[in-house]
């Protein structure tokens, strides 16, 4: 059995960690023998790519909402030169649209992989139909195949243009809010949040710095600061193991307390990245955000009291979004004055619960986080909104420059 997986081509560049984790654990438990590539659209030619399914079973696209249509357009090539293979599709499009792809697109698209990957492909290989699927654990799960994805080229990349060698790393899986304009729900909103074992965590940490020499990590957790027992455990555990290396990860301002952060300064954390998203109480109050403005203000003072950098994620253009919520938002930017900056347009991506029909024939191949030519809110056009995201980009231009030069070594590895 021949297995390509395949990440399609896209402005942005990421390690496909979920790639890795079905790799890993479809080898252990698939009992024939098996042969599994991967490509990547912005490393790998289209013409070697479509070479190397010429005699694939099994060729699967991992793509998120941006992805897709580039993933479309590449399997029909495929499909022609090899009308024998099985498509696959899975990742977070596929995830949040479900299986009415394939009745969309059933002249290539074969099956749809939803939710988390690594059982349902399993049961794809073994000709296996199963209605439910229950969540994995790490120890079931392994580590994920890093030689597979080729680790090397996405950190000589990240080194290249930022000077570090950034890996990621996977501790959790789930998230314990519902923000309304968050996807995370679909893919892992069914399952129980599962943490993993904190030196089984480290001992990968460990084994990647020791073959790919790393010079930092993240966490691409969606919550690394929940539970907070986890973030103790593994903090205290990394500095009596000794491990130097510095991390940053993505926390959530509700579940911080001073005492957390300061374990996690000792144990290296570098930087910590703060879903703050808008200076309203009521717009947090209506995105279901779970935390209030002063709680923000003092995890933000805190963190830069035990030398941590700030990172604060906003987000422009929420329904209800006003000129008073603009000016509110300015005002806490200045008064969390945050070492890294993004201020991002509302894009409703398929599975948040801003997403509606009205958004079905969307070409979404050129949006991402930061920008889309299509979404307007009550109060403010497309243009408009892009125009106040343009002027608070002058504004704090003294902390955007540090945020571009994070923001390529973020999404380039």
């Amino acid at each position: 059995m021949k297995v390509v997986f395949i990440q399609p081509s896209f402005k942005n560049i990421w390690e496909p960690l979920g790639v890795a984790y079905i790799s890993t654990f479809i080898k252990k438990n698939y009992l024939d023998e098996l042969d599994v590539k991967f490509y990547h659209g912005n490393f790998d030619s289209e013409n070697d790519i479509i070479y190397d399914c010429k005699d694939a079973d099994i060729v699967a696209f991992s793509c998120t909402t941006p992805t897709f249509k580039s993933g479309i357009n590449l399997a029909k090539k495929i499909k022609m030169h090899n009308d024998k293979c099985k498509i696959v599709f899975g990742g977070w499009h596929p995830t949040a649209i479900g299986t009415s792809l394939e009745l969309e697109y059933s002249d290539i698209i074969d099956n749809i992989i939803v939710g988390e990957g690594e059982l349902p492909f399993l049961d794809l290989l073994n000709n296996i139909d199963r209605e439910i699927y229950h969540s994995l654990e790490f120890n079931v799960l392994g580590w994920p195949d890093r030689e597979l994805i080729k680790q090397d080229r996405t950190l000589d990349l990240c080194e290249n243009m930022c000077g570090e060698r950034i890996a990621s790393f996977q501790s959790r899986r789930g998230c314990p809010m519902s923000c309304i304009f968050c996807a995370e729900k679909c893919m892992t909103g069914g399952f129980p949040i599962r943490v993993r074992d904190v030196n089984d965590l480290l001992d990968e940490i460990e084994f990647v710095d020791n073959k790919y020499k790393i010079t930092k990590f993240k966490f691409v957790d969606p919550t690394w600061s929940f539970p907070k027992s986890a973030v103790y455990d593994f903090c205290l555990t990394k500095i009596n193991r000794g491990i130097k290396i510095p991390f940053e990860g993505m926390i959530h301002a509700s579940f911080i307390e001073k005492e957390m952060l300061e374990i996690a300064k000792e144990a290296g954390c570098n930087q910590l990245n703060v879903g703050v998203e808008s200076g309203s109480q009521k717009l947090l109050n209506d995105m279901k955000k779970g935390t209030t403005i002063e709680k923000i203000k003092k995890v933000f003072a805190w963190g830069k009291e035990f030398g941590i950098n700030m990172r604060g994620f906003f987000i422009l253009g929420m329904p209800n979004e006003t000129t008073e919520s603009i000016n509110q938002t300015r005002q806490l930017i200045k008064d969390i004055s945050p070492d890294v900056f993004g201020m991002t347009l509302l894009t409703p991506f398929p599975g948040s619960d801003l997403y509606s029909n009205k958004y079905k024939n969307i070409d979404w191949s050129n949006c991402d986080e930061y920008s889309n030519d299509f979404y307007y809110s009550k109060n403010f056009t497309n243009q408009q909104l892009k125009d106040i995201q343009k002027s608070l980009n002058s504004e704090f231009s003294n902390i955007l420059v540090s945020h571009q030069r994070g923001k390529v070594c973020m999404e380039k590895n």
